[in-house]
């Protein structure tokens, strides 16, 4: 799959960053987001109606699992793994 361009659907780079950044399955995603595997195949098509919240709750969880977050309420671990570029600011 060619990387979509910024402006692509959410649809497009959301199944491009799964297939080939993160190299995983739908079922290897939905263990690691708590999303099932059927809701994650809803994020990436086209035709399907997504809540804003949900798919904001959807990118958060990713984002995490990008970023190697992990989270218990009372300590946070952060395992960056990948390049990342961190902004801070109200153009951010």
């Amino acid at each position: 799959m060619d990387k979509p361009p910024h402006d692509a659907p959410e649809h497009l780079k959301a199944r491009y960053w799964r297939e080939e950044v993160l190299e995983l399955t739908r079922d290897q995603l939905a263990a690691l987001t708590g999303f099932s595997a059927s809701s994650i195949k809803d994020f990436e098509n086209p035709s399907k109606d997504i809540d804003p919240m949900a798919r904001k709750r959807y990118r958060l969880a990713c984002a995490a699992v990008a970023m190697g977050i992990q989270f218990d309420w009372l300590t946070t671990s952060l395992k960056i793994q990948q390049p990342v570029q961190i902004t801070i600011g109200p153009d951010a």
